[in-house]
């Protein structure tokens, strides 16, 4: 039986397999590698932070009594940041690697009546936002990648 835990360690594992092009810190877990953030070179390099949030749980009206299918409504944010003078075009490439790895993908499809799709939330799929000033701390400029997922699970 599917449950939300399952659905975190899944995405994550995707995200591991998928995407190299910076080392990602996830939530509550000391960071991947020292010094944090990165450096190559003792220059700072790009890297990003991992969040999984779950907004929302309902039942959705079918299946037998006992067995019912529920839904998680939430959101996968990846954020994004680059050293200051990394440059814009450079920055929302690399964003566009993360909307690209989950962009209409079913994952944690373990067992019947149990999946997680990343798509839209009232029509819209993963995004990339911010970019604008307060993106810029003085020494990294951050955008977030923004993943609308629906998770299917029986109860």
């Amino acid at each position: 039986m599917g449950d939300y835990a399952g659905a975190v360690a899944a995405v994550r594992a995707y995200l591991d397999a998928g995407f190299t092009a910076a080392p990602v810190q996830f939530q509550n877990e000391d960071p991947p590698q020292q010094p944090w953030p990165p450096q190559v070179a003792s220059k700072p390099v790009p890297w990003c932070y991992f969040e999984m949030v779950q907004l929302d749980d309902r039942l959705r009206g079918v299946g037998l009594p006992g067995s019912q299918v529920w839904i998680s409504i939430g959101r996968i944010s990846v954020s994004v940041f680059v050293p200051k003078g990394y440059g814009l075009p450079e920055h929302l490439a690399l964003a566009g690697q993360v909307v690209e790895l989950f962009r209409s993908r079913t994952l944690y499809n373990t067992e019947p009546g149990v999946a997680l799709r990343c798509w839209s939330e009232q029509g819209q799929g993963p995004s990339v936002q911010g970019g604008d000033s307060k993106s810029d701390d003085g020494n990294w400029f951050g955008v977030v990648v923004t993943i609308p997922f629906q998770l299917f699970y029986s109860k």
